[in-house]
This record gives C-alpha cells, sequence and structure tokens, in this order.
C-alpha cells in the first residue's frame, strides 16, 4: 500500500478532512500519516482509529523562517495581485510594523514582473534548513505524494509544499475555498496538483495561474457533503426549532457572522433586527437565529448569549470550541456539520456578509440577503469570487437597515424571489451534489500516480 502524508494546520481542515468520509476513504486506498499540531490531535475529541492512517503530532517548523519570508518579505514585496480588490484593501490599511512599510517601499521601486510567489517559492527551498526529522520521517515511510489543504496560504501549509519540494515529493493540495486564488495568490507556492471546488477556479488556476489543465481537477466541495445526504433519523421543522427554543408557528431569520475584521457590526445588526422586531415592523413575530462564525469575537454577542432574555430568539456557535491557543478554537464534527444542515433546511431567510454561506443558503433554495451597509463595506463586493454572485441576481443588497426590513418581509411572504438567480448560481458553484466529492478528490489522486 502506498504512503501519502497529509498535513492539517487549522481546525478548519480537520472538520473538513478528519470530521468527514474524507479520511475514511483515504485511508482505503492508502497508508495515510497525518501530520497536526498537538493541540489539534490532543485538543478534543479523538479522530477515527483506522487500520492505515497514523496521527503524528507536528508543530510549525522553522517559525521565524515563516514570519521572515511571508511576513516581512513575501507579504510586502510582491506587487503581482495588487489589482485584486482584497490586496488592495489590505495595502490600503498600511503596514503598523516600519520593518514591512521599508520592505514596501523598496518593492515599489522594482518592476512589479521582478518579486514574483515563484522566486520567493525557490529562495524558501534554497534556504529553508534541511529538517532532519522530516527526513526521517520521509525515509521511513516512503510517500508517494505530500498533501496539503491549500497551496501554503498558512505558513503550516507552506512548510508542508516546501519541505516536499526538498524531498522530491510531489505536491497536491485539496481543499482550499473559492476566494482563495484571489485572496492569496502573494503566498502561494507553487504545488504540482490542484483539487478546486468549481471549474470556475480551475478555469482561473489555467488561466492566471498557467497550471496545465490535466493538472487541477473539479472535485467539488467536501464540506458540502453532508448536505445532501438523507439521515434516517432527520428531525422534522417543528423537532428543529423546538430543540432551539425557537417558535414553528413562526418564520425563521438566520444572521451568520463572518471572520472576524471582515464585517464589524453584526452585534449591532443583530440588536437592530431585535428592536425592529419588538416594534412589530415583522409580519408576525419571526424568530431570530444566529449562527456565529467560527472565527467570530464571541465577546461581542455576550450580552446576546443568555437567550432567556428573548422570546423566539437563539444564538450558538458553529461547532466545538476546543479552547486552546490558536487563532481558530473551533472544530465541527459530524453533529455540527448535520446542525448546520438543519438549521439553513429550516430556516427562511439568510443574512450575512458576502460570505460561503450564501451559497450554502442557496442548496436549500432559501432567499439571501447582504449586508450592503455602511458604505466602507460595500468594497468587499468588488472581490472576484462572489462579484458573480450579485451578476446573477441570486441575492438582495440591503443598503440600510429599512431596506433589510423590507427586503426581510419580501422574502418572508415571498420565498421564491429570486430563485432564478440562485438555480444559476447553483449550477456554476455548486455542480456536484450527488454527496460524493470527498470520493472523487481522493481518487484523482490514483490518476496523478498512475
Amino acid at each position: 500500500m502506498k504512503t501519502v502524508f497529509l498535513f492539517i494546520p487549522n481546525f478548519i481542515y480537520s472538520s473538513d478532512l478528519l470530521r468527514t468520509e474524507y479520511i475514511q476513504y483515504l485511508s482505503t486506498k492508502y497508508r495515510v500519516i497525518v501530520f497536526a499540531l498537538p493541540e489539534i490531535l490532543h485538543g478534543g475529541k479523538p479522530y477515527p482509529k483506522l487500520a492505515h492512517a497514523t496521527y503524528i503530532p507536528w508543530e510549525l517548523y522553522q517559525p521565524k523562517f515563516w514570519i521572515l519570508f511571508g511576513d516581512f518579505l513575501r507579504n510586502p514585496l510582491i506587487r503581482k495581485y495588487d489589482f485584486e480588490p482584497v490586496i488592495r484593501k489590505h495595502r490600503n490599511r498600511g503596514y503598523a510594523d516600519w520593518r514591512r512599510k521599508v520592505m514596501r517601499m523598496i518593492g515599489l521601486l522594482v518592476p512589479s514582473g521582478w518579486i514574483t510567489p515563484e522566486l520567493f517559492t525557490a529562495l524558501e527551498v534554497r534556504f529553508l534548513p534541511k529538517c532532519k526529522k522530516f527526513t526521517e520521517y520521509v525515509q521511513k515511510y516512503q510517500p508517494v505524494l505530500s498533501i496539503t489543504p491549500t497551496p501554503g496560504f498558512t505558513h503550516y501549509d507552506a512548510q508542508a509544499v516546501i519541505l516536499a519540494k526538498q524531498n522530491k515529493i510531489p505536491t497536491v493540495c485539496i481543499d482550499f475555498s473559492w476566494d482563495n486564488l484571489h485572496n492569496g495568490g502573494i503566498h502561494f507556492r507553487r504545488v504540482d496538483y490542484m483539487i478546486v471546488w468549481t471549474r470556475i477556479i480551475k478555469d482561473i488556476a489555467v488561466r492566471e495561474y498557467l497550471y496545465p489543465d490535466d493538472h487541477v481537477f473539479v472535485s467539488g466541495i467536501i464540506r458540502f457533503d453532508k448536505y445532501f445526504q438523507k439521515q434516517s433519523n432527520e428531525p422534522s421543522r417543528e423537532a428543529f426549532l423546538n430543540s432551539k427554543g425557537l417558535d414553528p408557528a413562526e418564520k425563521t431569520i438566520l444572521l451568520t457572522t463572518v471572520t472576524a475584521g471582515n464585517y464589524d457590526r453584526d452585534h449591532i445588526l443583530l440588536e437592530d433586527l431585535i428592536e425592529a422586531r419588538a416594534a412589530g415592523k415583522f409580519s408576525g413575530y419571526p424568530n431570530i437565529f444566529v449562527r456565529l462564525h467560527p472565527k467570530e469575537e464571541i465577546d461581542k454577542f455576550k450580552k446576546f448569549m443568555d437567550g432567556s432574555s428573548y422570546k423566539n430568539f437563539h444564538i450558538e456557535t458553529a461547532g466545538k470550541d476546543r479552547n486552546v491557543r490558536l487563532a481558530t478554537n473551533v472544530e465541527m464534527e459530524e453533529d455540527d456539520l448535520l446542525n448546520t444542515k438543519y438549521t439553513l433546511m429550516y430556516s427562511d431567510v439568510v443574512i450575512n456578509y458576502r460570505s460561503t454561506m450564501s451559497l450554502e443558503a442557496m442548496i436549500f433554495d432559501k432567499p439571501v440577503i447582504n449586508i450592503y451597509y455602511p458604505e466602507k463595506y460595500r468594497q468587499g463586493y468588488l472581490h472576484r469570487h462572489y462579484e458573480p454572485i450579485l451578476h446573477m441576481h441570486a441575492v438582495a443588497l440591503a443598503g440600510s437597515f429599512d431596506e433589510m426590513v423590507a427586503q426581510i418581509n419580501e422574502y418572508l411572504a415571498h420565498p421564491a424571489c429570486d430563485r432564478e438567480g440562485r438555480t444559476r448560481v447553483l449550477d456554476e458553484y455548486v455542480r456536484f451534489r450527488d454527496m460524493y466529492s470527498y470520493k472523487r478528490s481522493v481518487d484523482f489522486l490514483d490518476s496523478i500516480l498512475k
């Protein structure tokens, strides 16, 4: 049986790859050596004990090296992606550290085509000190592939890619999101193969990153597989809403928050929704259901966490808080993935700030309202991965809270509004709905090795 290395940089990817059928199916075809931070391996419920899977605690190798190359050199010096709206946003914020400011000024003096991610990748391969421990694992297990979720968008993935290149191991990334090529080009290490969510992402990889067509494979979205699986014991709408302290006789407004720093007013919006409901601005007395993003600032919502203070109200985090020292402490187990499924299935309108949850809501044909105010947050809708959602007229943009109230009432009364746009989005972004994205992803590895 051939061996593959699999690196897990954080709880987001352990949720996707170790808490789903992915690891189980992968380990039926290969011997899998999983490298992950000790906090991930020992921070919560044990991962599946499988005959051909071995879990190895692995700290970030040479962390100061990655801070130097990634944060102080690569980020400010590379100008190739300055045209991307998300990169422009970060550039406009400026750098707090004077060393990065100096590097940025140096970068502006050099033609933008000279300093590239490929150049930095070559430098990293050349100057990263050889890792004796990693070499010993290579000699012991003889891996045929090294797998990372992304092509180096985290320091943890970056070290895995570079260590593999130093040891002549083919590299493949398997799970990066729909926005990563637009947001993360600066941090891109050129892996040998990519497995991506959609044809749209593949086209970008081939056209803009110049990958051979047969080195980029479209698998579907592993984290969405659960949405299409019919469970034998699925709760009814009444049972599910009752379990959250919500009223099945009323419609449900779902507010899903985003990564901290992307939209800082969602707690204010929540208070506005509660006050508007109390003032009778909605038809009936709809439930207000809040799902906090794994990377949300939970402290902002402490005043709402005691749900008994509000009628027809529920707020919860996305998964289990592992309470460790990592930036992301929330991991989703199978019951959390199913909880998200039923949350979307039994809600009636979904509100967010240009989130992946827009796609997830559309799987269940739920109308989506995107937060489009205050004005400074509108630039987020220029990001290239999200623009097509707007062009397909699949969501409503709320330019003010009063406009949002009107949109909520319209969608609650007429849920079929914008259904045609939602269908177009699903055809482009969630084409595979057979619950086997994980299987396609693993099976592609066979074709690489052949």
